[in-house]
């Protein structure tokens, strides 16, 4: 079939783009003799094979806009419209589209994107521009559809917004599609030592989803800095389950949180950052360990050693396979970083099925609640300890093939950087990762004493870092791979 030609009258370039392409698709291509079925599995799978929930917008509209087959096909694909994006500022369009994708999306299960953080945020609670009458207006839309709600992302700066969303959803009698709930009002600084919850007139806690009663297929869910009302929360049955970045005063009390552990038996992943239950030391301390059998990563970030200590004697994990240990104060604030040499002790202790440690209030697990030799990957971020501490607990993970570093002092690099790369420590390590490392590349340079090499008889290990390009980082680069390993330099933007 011939081409129009530039020099034909009244022909632009760009419709002679348009027709060429017209004809190529409705006369030679392939694709046009694809059935509507296939052509609509086949936009199905490109529209959700993303994470970002961006690109499912983007795609979704694109293919509806290339020719009038793949429009009318695309329109009658209601899977292609079950991702529902609201941001700060709600624009009329927005509205306008999640209206027509929940029209086009007919009764398929809903995946809920609501982002309403304003970077250009003062961090005075009163004057941000979303509040609860803005996310009055988004509920009123989105909640006659609950009953398709399948996953439900909420990210804020402050309380208001979530609070009329907790208040709205108490209103729902059943979510029977519901398995994702992530709730985040996006500020750290409530849970540092001593903080308490502000606005202090919305402190008190609302039974969500029909005081728990609406769910029945709930999975995961992630609380940061959000609470409810613990007795009658729903959290049972769980897969996965975070809390992070809690006021220590709206957490729930030892008993409502042991209740809702036990009501997640076949948990297997469990992130606490901050804190976790409420303890009381001038009650009789419980005598209970919870046992999760089928737990296999934990995340795990404190603020307080004694705390964090009979927050760790109250867990048995018999499984565990990955772990995740982070001093949060020291972000929180960087001048007065915990001491972590008693947990690590704790839990070095606690491998052998004995504790050492005798103030903390809870009896510890009788053997090996934290079974170390197990463990395949684990991260350390920011713990200042003595280098023995944590050089002893790295000799028990005789089996690590993972391990994250980032944020450590010299002493425990020191401790434990060239016995890593020797493998006297960690013997089956596999992959290390310095993460973030600008502020210590001259002290992780300096932890490498000339001449040390990696054990021949030990698998050959790869060592990502990631740091800004400079000097001293060629420098870093040139020593590491003179012991035998094999180096890998990210930029800080591309870590992710």
């Amino acid at each position: 079939m011939p081409s129009v030609k530039l020099n034909e009258p009244g022909c632009s370039f760009v419709n002679v783009r348009k027709l060429n392409a017209a004809r190529y698709l409705h006369g030679t291509s392939t694709i046009a003799a694809i059935p509507d079925e296939l052509l609509s599995v086949i936009f199905h799978v490109a529209t959700h094979d993303f994470h970002d929930c961006y690109n499912a917008i983007f795609h979704a509209t694109t293919i509806s806009h290339v020719c009038q087959r793949w429009r009318n096909v695309s329109l009658s694909t209601s899977s292609l419209w079950t991702v529902i994006v609201l941001t700060f500022p709600t624009h009329r369009t927005q509205i306008s589209r999640t209206i027509d994708w929940l029209a086009r999306s007919r009764s398929r299960p809903l995946h809920l994107y609501m982002d309403f953080r304003d970077p250009s945020w003062n961090w005075d609670e009163v004057s941000h521009c979303f509040g609860w009458k803005n996310m009055e207006n988004i509920m009123r839309l989105v909640l006659p559809y609950a009953h398709r709600w399948q996953k439900v992302e909420l990210l804020t700066d402050t309380w208001a917004p979530i609070f009329t969303f907790l208040s709205y959803t108490s209103r729902i009698k059943s979510a029977p599609m519901l398995q994702d709930v992530l709730l985040s009002r996006c500020n750290a600084f409530f849970a540092a030592k001593g903080e308490l919850f502000r606005p202090s007139t919305m402190r008190h806690p609302v039974s969500w989803f029909g005081g728990g009663s609406a769910f029945h297929s709930l999975r995961r869910v992630s609380l940061a800095g959000v609470h409810v009302n613990w007795t009658n929360s729903g959290l049972s049955g769980l897969m996965e389950l975070e809390f992070k970045y809690h006021a220590s005063e709206v957490m729930p009390t030892l008993h409502e949180f042991c209740d809702i552990i036990s009501s997640c038996p076949e948990l297997e992943r469990l992130s606490i950052l901050g804190w976790g239950p409420q303890i009381d030391v001038n009650v009789a301390p419980m005598q209970r360990t919870l046992y999760l059998p089928h737990l296999r990563d934990f995340v795990f970030g404190f603020i307080d050693i004694d705390y964090a200590i009979d927050i760790l004697s109250l867990f048995y994990f018999p499984a565990l396979e990955r772990l995740s240990l982070e001093d949060i104060s020291s972000s929180l604030d960087p001048s007065h970083p915990c001491d972590s040499s008693r947990l690590l002790e704790y839990l070095t202790a606690a491998h052998h099925g004995s504790c050492t440690i005798s103030s903390h209030l809870f009896p510890c697990a009788t053997c090996s609640p934290y079974p170390l030799s197990l463990i395949s990957s684990l991260e350390v971020h920011g713990l200042t300890s003595c280098g023995a501490s944590l050089h002893c607990f790295l000799q028990e993970t005789v089996t690590l093939d993972h391990l994250v570093l980032s944020g450590l002092d010299k002493t425990n690099l020191q401790a434990i950087v060239p016995d890593l790369i020797a493998a006297a420590l960690c013997p089956s390590l596999l992959n290390l990762k310095f993460d973030d490392v600008d502020p210590t590349i001259a002290t992780l340079l300096d932890s490498l004493p000339v001449g040390i090499v990696r054990n021949p008889n030990s698998p050959s290990m790869r060592v990502v870092v990631v740091a800004d390009s400079n000097d001293t980082m060629h420098d870093l680069a040139h020593v590491l791979r003179a012991t035998g390993v094999d180096v890998i330099i990210l930029g800080n933007t591309t870590s992710n």
